[in-house]
């Protein structure tokens, strides 16, 4: 989509009522206020929406608004095949279409034609949407930047986050936001709205663009404006946009989630768009497209784990899963677990980054979960982390046989008087440094009866638990779910890879991501053995940590990640 429609007759869901349908408007129903109050910044330059003229914001004596947009959406970008360099080409075929005649087909139902269709620029479709929602300055890059100033724009791309974070609110512009009215009337059911809101914000390309992501964590509203529908932020659902409600700030995981999505035109906007969320860190970058973009990326990735190790805070594919295509031709088949792991296409792939940048996997978001640990230091690629670690060097050994070690599994004990049927398998199991034998959790089951699938499972428990701390007695026993024995679990779900047992590991027990609001769940980094460095290869989530690692002497070690 290279050139954008508008429709005059909106829809929108404004009217508060149990049934919470959309309604048909000839214009918008709520324009905003006609004096927007001033803040305490202002760009340099504004659009004045009246006659689309540049003027100084010095000037200006109210509050102003923002755009968001797709630049690939806004005219025929051209790419320069011998410089790399992409430019625009409007030819005023964007279209404002007027409403037209209403045509009464029957007593219940009222269509309405399509009225005269307005062909014009890019600018010129800016200003008929300000016009209808009362907005009288606003600043976006095309007129407020001077492209062909390599001084002034960078100056003013050093500035987004204040422009974007000042303005009153931000218009998002989404082409594709279109809502077929299927009801009677000017009526539209909700629920056919809100599907088509959910499906078209994750295809749209505004949400794939890194400069949009920068624009919407800095605003503090966003109206999202479509072809014939506009929706506030606050009326999207926060369980598939919680992008909108940026309940954890800056945290660095949340961020890192949504923008390893995320696609620029230009390799190094990647570093620039990301780094206005984070201004002290922006402030450290050098603002010139023409020095090497990886080492751009890795200077910024370093500077980003110096700020907040919850860089580390991620784990195998999730919704990244929807969102992308996998790869079969870089399929890569896992001798441990005998399944196909595809490649997906993720964006963020497109650079060679270390491991402890979550590259290879997908950041947790909104979360909650922090740690304050700080002993580490970051040199280009090496993430160094000096802390205790928790690792068995002597797991090869000990897993040997564990495939068919189904007499080396208890019975069953007697059903509880009180009928409980529900039954933990614990392993007692050494701990490093400890005289002292603690409970570690291998299996629930309501079963009396275990299969192969059962026992695959057990020894995969196991085999993993192994590379942490001794399993060589094998002191397996059953205990009821009620039971008031204290027992650690493991659980390495949150990992990119299947540990495998020719590899070493280690559990970074310093590192320790810790939330207030659940105390019964711990995350620590793993990291797995590779020649002279580690890779960090995702998150260990630990249920009473306290009760296994409280009285461990382990060494502190330095840990080189790469």
């Amino acid at each position: 989509m290279t050139y954008t429609t508008y429709e005059k007759t909106q829809y929108s869901d404004y009217k508060e009522d149990e049934v919470r349908d959309l309604y048909s408007y000839t214009e918008p129903p709520k324009k905003l206020p006609s004096n927007l109050p001033k803040p305490d910044f202002m760009p340099s330059y504004l659009v004045r929406t009246s006659d689309m003229k540049l003027v100084e914001a010095s000037k200006v004596q109210e509050g102003y608004c923002t755009l968001s947009y797709s630049w690939s959406q806004s005219g025929e970008v051209i790419k320069n095949e011998k410089t790399g360099k992409s430019h625009r080409i409007d030819n005023g075929k964007h279209e404002i279409i007027f409403p037209g005649t209403p045509i009464q087909e029957n007593s219940e139902r009222e269509e309405q034609t399509l009225g005269e269709v307005k062909y014009v620029k890019f600018e010129g479709l800016i200003q008929e949407i300000c016009k209808d929602f009362n907005i009288k300055y606003i600043w976006y890059d095309q007129m407020c930047i001077d492209q062909e100033d390599e001084k002034k724009k960078h100056a003013e791309i050093h500035q987004m986050h204040k422009i974007y974070s000042n303005a009153y609110c931000t218009i998002a512009l989404i082409p594709e936001l279109m809502v077929e009215a299927q009801g009677q009337g000017s009526r539209v059911a909700w629920f056919i709205a809100t599907m088509t809101y959910d499906r078209v914000f994750q295809e749209a390309q505004w949400m794939k663009r890194m400069w949009t992501l920068e624009e919407t964590l800095l605003s503090s509203k966003i109206l999202f404006v479509g072809r014939n529908a506009h929706c506030w932020w606050y009326r999207l659902k926060e369980e598939y946009f919680p992008v909108f409600r940026k309940k954890t700030g800056n945290d660095v995981a949340t961020i890192l989630n949504y923008a390893h999505a995320r696609t620029t035109t230009n390799k190094h906007d990647h570093v620039f768009a990301l780094a206005n969320v984070f201004p002290e860190i922006m402030e450290q970058i050098k603002l010139s497209y023409k020095q090497n973009v990886q080492e751009l990326i890795l200077q910024f990735y370093g500077l980003l784990a110096k700020k907040d190790l919850s860089i580390l805070f991620f784990g195998p594919y999730g919704s990244y899963e929807n969102m992308f295509e996998p790869s079969i031709n870089n399929s890569i088949k896992n001798n441990d677990t005998n399944k196909t792991e595809y490649n997906l296409p993720v964006p963020i792939k497109e650079f060679d980054l270390p491991s402890w940048t979550g590259v290879y996997g997908e950041h947790f978001h909104d979360t909650g979960y922090k740690t304050s640990f700080r002993n580490y230091t970051v040199i280009g690629r090496t993430l160094r982390i000096t802390c205790r670690g928790l690792t068995n060097e002597q797991h090869c050994k000990q897993i040997s046989g564990l495939e068919s070690f189904g007499d080396i599994i208890p019975p069953f004990p007697e059903q509880n008087l009180n009928g409980d049927r529900s039954w933990v398998l614990v392993i007692l199991v050494p701990t490093p440094s400890s005289t002292k034998e603690k409970l570690i959790g291998v299996a629930r089951t309501t079963k009396r009866m275990l299969n192969s699938n059962d026992y695959k499972g057990i020894a995969l428990a196991l085999q993993t638990i192994s590379h942490f701390v001794s399993i060589k007695n094998k002191k397996l026993q059953w205990i009821s779910k009620t039971s008031k024995l204290e027992t650690t679990w493991f659980d390495f779900q949150r990992l990119v890879e299947t540990p495998q047992y020719t590899h070493q590991y280690v559990l970074l027990t310093g590192v320790r991501f810790i939330n207030p609001d659940i105390e019964l769940y711990t995350h620590y980094p793993i990291i797995k053995k590779d020649g002279d460095y580690y890779k960090a290869i995702g998150m260990c989530r630990i249920e009473h940590d306290d009760y296994l690692f409280n009285d461990l002497t382990l060494e502190e070690q330095a840990f080189e990640i790469h």
